[in-house]
């Protein structure tokens, strides 16, 4: 099995897939501790319609995806203040339509349809330096930003109301943390889909909150739990000509139902 991660592609697919999984994985347990998981579902759908609109319109599709996003990031940041219909409706309405939307754009235009049938599932093995490059980036962009304000994000995370009254900036902090789970989804979008980081955003969060009460063993087995996937699921891919991100997810969910399926059995003895 070894051998095939000589291959140059292989290599690309898997550097990109472990710096998506991890980064998501690491930012998704915050979305599970502020509850906002509905915000990268819907976050995901407008990197995705980004990257439709720039296949369309003829503009680099991971810059596109970047500016989309960092719009829905404003929008979603901003208190929602309409008594009417809840903030998760109108996060499912921003979904649908950026899901709808996109289809649209890819379907009018060949060159779309041609590059954008994997804007759902993604294929990991099509993946380059450029793209690396772009991501390594934004992992180090991520990294000094959150290991200058850890402590905060977490604080914000758990308690946002007491936060608030300790004198704690916490709507400067909500930015900061939504335009690094921004970033992160833009540009993965290109080469993982849909599918892939909205499941990296999720699962091995889950995983990692499950298993482990010390904060730092969270985000560990979150983004340990993903690289493993990740690995050996551009592994099946290759061997088997799957497809590289629905394999990785299911991984993802095969791993999540056995950690589930052990605790159970352990708690009942």
């Amino acid at each position: 099995m070894l051998e095939i991660f000589k291959e140059p592609f292989v290599q690309t697919a898997l550097l990109g897939g472990l710096i998506t999984a991890c980064l998501c994985a690491y930012l998704g347990v915050f979305m599970i501790l502020k509850r906002i998981v509905f915000v990268g579902i819907a976050l995901s759908q407008v990197a995705a319609l980004g990257v439709a609109l720039g296949l369309f319109v003829g503009v680099n599709p991971v810059l596109s995806a970047f500016l989309l996003t960092l719009a829905g990031i404003i929008l979603f940041w901003i208190p929602f203040t309409e008594r009417n219909i809840s903030r998760e409706a109108f996060l499912g309405f921003i979904y649908v339509f950026c899901a709808a939307t996109a289809i649209i754009l890819i379907a009018k235009n060949p060159l779309a349809e041609a590059r954008g049938l994997n804007l759902i599932s993604g294929n990991l093995l099509y993946t380059s330096w450029p793209d690396i490059g772009i991501l390594g980036i934004a992992f180090l962009f991520i990294l000094a930003l959150h290991l200058l304000l850890f402590k905060e994000f977490i604080f914000v995370s758990f308690d946002r109301e007491t936060a608030f009254t300790t004198g704690l900036r916490t709507n400067v902090i909500d930015f900061l943390l939504y335009l690094s789970i921004g970033i992160t989804i833009s540009l993965s979008m290109k080469i993982c889909g849909v599918v892939f980081v909205f499941a990296s955003l999720i699962i091995p969060a889950m995983v990692g909150l499950i298993s482990a009460k010390r904060t730092g063993m969270i985000f560990f087995i979150a983004c340990a739990s993903a690289a493993a996937c990740v690995a050996i699921g551009i592994s099946l891919s290759y061997m088997w000509d799957f497809p590289s991100g629905p394999t990785i997810v299911g991984l993802y969910s095969l791993f999540f139902i056995l950690l589930i399926g052990i605790k159970t059995i352990l708690g009942k003895e």
